[in-house]
This record gives structure tokens, C-alpha cells and sequence, in this order.
């Protein structure tokens, strides 16, 4: 499972980018707003979502990031 992730800093407030159009979506369902949609640096044709770094927020992710790797595991 590819997903990259990026932590940033912005006006003192923790950001994370986050690349994987479908862990944003999941991140969305979950109750994490996304702050914004902005082009890839490295490949423009693509975005990357905004997340605002929150108490409870990576660990929100883990598990999505979790989930995917089990789920591609079992599918073999």
C-alpha cells in the first residue's frame, strides 16, 4: 500500500498532506475536515489533502493505513 504522508507547519498549527485520494476520503468519513486540496509538487496532475494534525488524528490513520495492509494481505 502506497501512502505518503507529510507533516508540515502552518501559522504554529500541525498540518499532515496526505497523497492517497482514498485514505483522504476515509479520513473525511471518520470526522477529520480537510483544510485543503493542493496540486502535487512532484506531479502537479495530482492533489494532495490537507489535514489538520488533531488529538486522536494519527491514530485515526494508522488504522486506516492498517486496515489496507490486512485487507491486501487477506486478498492474496
Amino acid at each position: 500500500m502506497k501512502s505518503s504522508m507529510k507533516l508540515t507547519s502552518s501559522a504554529g498549527m500541525k498540518t499532515k498532506a496526505v497523497k492517497s485520494k482514498r485514505i483522504a476520503w476515509l479520513l473525511r468519513k471518520a470526522g477529520y475536515p480537510i483544510l485543503s486540496v493542493e496540486p502535487n509538487r512532484m506531479q502537479p496532475e495530482y492533489n494532495v489533502y490537507i489535514f489538520e494534525v488533531t488529538p486522536g488524528f494519527q491514530k485515526a490513520l494508522d488504522k486506516i493505513i492498517e486496515d489496507a495492509i490486512n485487507y491486501q494481505a487477506n486478498k492474496k
